[in-house]
């Protein structure tokens, strides 16, 4: 065995006292080999680099140069590491240095020299099968299209570690190949049998998604989520439930976990379960202080309500002025932060005033409000046709119908209640 595999691997008790002093005179070889060898196995590369060349300068030794490569490699700077390695192979003609081609393979990735790289490590593997080298061989091949040859590899590392980086590489062969099927199950099959970190589980989850694997996707997250019912399990399964439209059990998981309470009002909403709507959009006003969800919980309201019975006008009266509190205080914001009215203002506005209009609380105050709504979205045919209700209240039958015929006839087709009001609009004199 050479000095330095001798002197590497003792004890390097004296190497924080020498540190300072490395290539002072009088340190004999045998100590600056020591000190050098300590400063390596601490993760200090730099000194070990330094160390190295400067007892290959005064021993001409070409095995320092050699461990110089390595160190050099350890600490990132490939540059010298290969320049060190070449010098190794021009001197030694050693070609089977395991070491030295392994820092050469790295130059050779990092330059852009794939085919030379695969043919060094072609030659290191028939010595070395390790799983690394089978991991960066098949990366190589995957890299130039030789799909045949990474999946042998690559198949062989997942089997055998069941990695992420390995899988992902091989359903990336299977969608090259269009093998669209046996991509999905083998995602399938692994993260029902050994889970996935988060980027991972959120990789497949777009990727089920674009593919429009929505069953699939139901089935993997959701064994997932029964296996382990953390908070991003439960996330990805009521995603997927909400794509599937079956929000009572989206519903179900999200009632379990303190998520953002938008969530469970989405989920209300969709269901029509107006009156939990109602409530949690309270509670988010109450922690949020945005008049927006003030103004939801009147509507909200307002539509639980009218499902029941005829809303009664002392109901109607406490929602308007709700959703007059919801639009000053909105107001207020808005003059604070310099920002515009936007498309869910006007839905508040529009609402406030189809209220005070077909209620008969306050007709004239009614289209000031929806007036409002119209500038920020003038060709709403909601909109439009609040405005005309609201002079068809007043007895202003021909401002009614200019309006209302700006409207177009399949909107009005496809709407009972604009229907109602082109034929109420219509018989105005």
């Amino acid at each position: 065995m050479n000095k330095i595999a001798c002197l590497r691997w003792r004890n390097g008790a004296l190497a924080a006292v020498l540190g300072s002093v490395l290539f002072a005179h009088g340190l004999t070889e045998d100590q600056q080999i020591l000190i050098t060898s300590d400063a390596f196995h601490r993760g200090d590369f730099a000194t070990a680099k330094q160390g190295y060349l400067q007892l290959y300068k005064e021993t001409n030794n070409i095995l320092y140069a050699k461990e110089a490569a390595i160190s050099a490699a350890s600490l990132g700077d490939l540059s010298t590491a290969v320049k060190l390695a070449m010098l190794y192979k021009k001197i030694t003609k050693d070609n089977k240095d395991i070491s030295i081609n392994k820092i050469l393979v790295d130059g050779y990735i990092q330059t852009g020299q794939t085919d030379k790289a695969i043919a060094l490590l072609e030659d290191i593997r028939r010595e070395d099968k390790s799983l690394t080298l089978d991991s960066v061989l098949g990366s190589l091949y995957l890299s130039q299209k030789r799909y045949d040859k990474a999946f042998s590899l690559l198949n062989k590392l997942y089997n055998q570690t069941h990695s992420e980086d390995s899988l992902e590489k091989l359903v990336t062969i299977y969608f090259m190949q269009n093998s669209r099927q046996e991509a999905v199950g083998l995602l399938s099959s692994h993260l029902k049998n050994y889970g996935c970190s988060p980027d991972l589980c959120q990789r497949v989850y777009n990727t089920l998604v674009q593919l429009n694997e929505l069953q699939q996707a139901k089935d993997i997250f959701g064994t997932l989520y029964e296996k382990e019912p953390i908070v991003q399990n439960a996330q990805l399964y009521i995603s997927i439930l909400i794509a599937l439209k079956e929000f009572d059990k989206a519903q179900d998981v999200a009632e379990r976990y303190p998520f953002d309470r938008r969530l469970l009002l989405d989920l209300y909403t969709a269901q029509k379960k107006f009156a939990l709507a109602a409530k949690q959009a309270n509670l988010i006003y109450r922690e949020k202080k945005d008049p927006s969800f003030l103004a939801l919980e009147a509507i909200y309201t307002y539509e639980e309500l009218n499902t029941t019975h005829p809303l009664r006008k002392y109901e109607v009266i406490r929602i308007v002025k709700k959703l007059e509190r919801a639009i000053k205080e909105r107001a207020q914001n808005l003059a604070r932060t310099k920002e515009a009215l936007n498309v869910q203002d006007a839905f508040f506005y529009n609402f406030l005033g189809y209220s005070l209009i077909d209620h008969d609380l306050d007709v004239k105050k009614g289209i000031t409000y929806v007036k409002t709504a119209l500038k920020i979205e003038p060709d709403s045919v909601f909109y439009m046709d609040s405005l005309a209700w609201g002079y068809y209240k007043l007895g202003k039958c021909i401002q009614a119908q200019e309006i209302f015929a700006k409207i177009d006839s399949t909107a009005i087709r496809s709407q009972p209640e604009l229907q109602a009001h082109a034929n109420s609009i219509a018989k105005c004199h």
